[in-house]
């Protein structure tokens, strides 16, 4: 049976095969007959048919692409001049200049209105801003910048590297009594002509560049106001800078402060003609106003407020990288904190995850050293203060003396004052009484911080773009305008914040500071508590805006002269 299908399937395959080869063969006949031969015929003509052929699908090609690219440059928004932008800030802005950032609402404002050598960008890198490029020497102890072309302050005045020199001078004078005099201190320079600036460092410093963001001040309007008289100029109220802004209307206890695009800004005029910062004094009503369309932005919202605000329609909840931590700085000339054993108590005693789910809402992650992660010199190894109340009250018992007393001081805002009333309730189970104090930021600083007026200050530190943490613990920085707010005094600390703010090897800089971060630990000068989420909401009408990480809130101007709300 097998062999007769096996003969009846290769029959029919021998029938198939000379089927095909038939078919095949008046194919090719055909062809040549009929399409060949008569492409034969046609000779020379034959040439220019086919490049006739070839100019039409080329004319077909060249006509869909330029349709599909005016289709696609149609698409593209392009920005053009128009429009306000209204933002709320919380707090007060009696006093805009670079040299004293007295609150977070006169640093914004500074930043729209004065331009440093350099800026940071959204990336949080360091870019050029005045300076259009600077050289570095091999030691890394002399830093030249080269201006751009054409510089001219917002009255029109030209703007030369004598400037430069002039703002680094007020800085470094003990009579100006800026916080950033630390950053220069031991740096010499020189202007060589108008558009080139030396400076020449004592020894390397590898976060130099960071100091050069700081904002600069035009000599020909403050060469004849002395250094002390600086803070309380008349210039600080009608100020001249070089940014892309310039102030039109800041009055006493305003509640606004409106800007005008500056038409000299050597990038280009800003799309946006008009920014009108609205000043607030409570984060809630802030949030009401943008609810109400009656702001476009909000500096930074509650942690409680984020659920609300992410529910507005064409707002955007922009959550941005701040390298900044929260803490409660004792001050150590206190007379209950100068023991450690108390202030490792008070440590023990508090629960961060309270303050981080139930007070911040999770809009924060648990932090505990003064070099976060991600720094360079982060030690995760050292000395960890976790909620332990047992061990809390058994350390407080043995060495308080007698009822005892302090006070908390902190900045007036719903944040600050809760986690500050967690403290103190923390704090009483133990046995002290605590005060909490809440002052609005221009009375923090003058009434409280400058003079340290407090036993504890709930506050918060920003690191930049460094581990260098030397102007925030360093003795020498203890009195103001230094930034030691515990008045943390320790020869070896001292001699480790030198010698990695000094270090050329990255390792050898780490471990300085790792080794800073063990050490503090052991004296506990500060509990830090929390690193905070910066949430900016922000309209969805006004675009360009681009930060992800940023050193400060300020930099989230950093590009503002290319944001627009008109487009065509």
């Amino acid at each position: 049976m097998s062999s007769y299908t096996g003969f009846t399937f290769h029959r029919k395959f021998r029938g198939l095969s000379r089927k095909s080869k038939l078919w095949r063969a008046w194919t090719i006949n055909y062809l040549n007959r009929h399409i060949f031969g008569s492409w034969q015929k046609l000779g020379n003509v034959r040439w220019a048919f086919l490049a006739w052929i070839f100019i039409v699908l080329v004319s077909f090609w060249g006509m869909v692409w330029q349709l599909q690219g005016s289709g696609l440059s149609s698409q593209i928004e392009k920005p053009v001049r128009g429009g306000v932008y209204r933002e709320a800030i919380l707090g007060q802005a009696k006093s805009i200049n670079p040299l004293f950032p007295e609150s977070s609402a006169s640093a914004d404002v500074s930043s729209l209105v004065f331009s440093g050598l350099t800026k940071i960008n959204g990336k949080r890198e360091i870019t050029p801003d005045l300076a259009e490029r600077w050289e570095i020497s091999a030691d890394r102890k002399v830093y030249t910048f080269f201006l751009r072309p054409n510089l001219v302050w917002q009255d029109g005045v030209k703007l030369t590297a004598r400037d430069i020199a002039f703002t680094i001078d007020r800085v470094k004078n003990p009579d100006t009594r800026s916080s950033f005099a630390s950053n220069w201190s031991g740096v010499e320079y020189i202007a060589i002509d108008d558009r080139t600036i030396k400076f020449s460092l004592p020894s390397s410093y590898g976060n130099f560049l960071s100091n050069t963001t700081l904002g600069i001040l035009p000599k020909h309007k403050l060469e004849t106001v002395a250094p002390s008289n600086m803070r309380s100029s008349e210039f600080n109220q009608k100020p001249v800078g070089s940014g892309p802004y310039k102030l039109s209307l800041l009055e006493v206890d305003s509640t606004a402060v409106e800007l005008e695009a500056n038409e000299k800004y050597y990038i280009h005029e800003p799309y946006i003609p008009k920014i009108r910062i609205e000043l607030f004094q409570d984060q809630s009503q802030m949030v009401d106003a943008l609810i109400r369309r009656q702001v476009d932005a909000v500096s930074q919202v509650l942690p409680s407020d984020v659920s609300t605000v992410e529910k507005i329609e064409g707002i955007v909840d922009h959550r941005i990288g701040l390298p900044a931590y929260v803490g409660a700085f004792f001050n150590l000339n206190s007379s209950v904190l100068s023991n450690l054993s108390i202030r490792q108590a008070l440590a023990y005693s508090i629960d961060r995850d309270v303050i981080v789910k139930d007070i911040l809402k999770g809009e924060a992650v648990q932090s505990y050293y003064p070099i976060p992660a991600g720094f360079v010199g982060f030690n995760p190894s050292a000395t960890k203060y976790n909620f332990n109340y047992p061990k809390a009250k058994e350390l407080f018992t043995q060495n308080a003396t007698a009822k005892q007393s302090m006070r908390i001081v902190t900045l007036d805002n719903q944040v600050y004052k809760n986690v500050a009333n967690y403290l103190a309730e923390s704090w009483r189970k133990l046995g002290l009484n605590v005060e909490v104090i809440a002052a609005n930021s221009i009375e923090l600083q003058q009434n409280y911080i400058r003079s340290r007026n407090y036993d504890v200050l709930l506050y918060g530190q920003n690191l930049g773009i460094d581990s260098d943490v030397y102007s925030f613990w360093h003795s020498s920085q203890i009195n103001d305008p230094g930034l030691n707010i515990s008045l943390y005094k320790n020869t070896d600390v001292d001699k480790l914040l030198e010698a990695g703010r000094l270090a050329k090897d990255p390792a050898y800089k780490a471990s300085r500071y790792s080794a800073f971060v063990e050490q503090w630990t052991k004296d506990l000068p500060a509990v830090v508590l929390y690193s905070p989420y910066y949430n900016y909401p922000q309209s969805e009408l006004v675009r360009g805006f681009d930060a992800n990480k940023i050193a400060e809130p300020s930099n989230r101007f950093y590009n503002v002269y290319d944001w627009y709300i008109k487009s065509r």
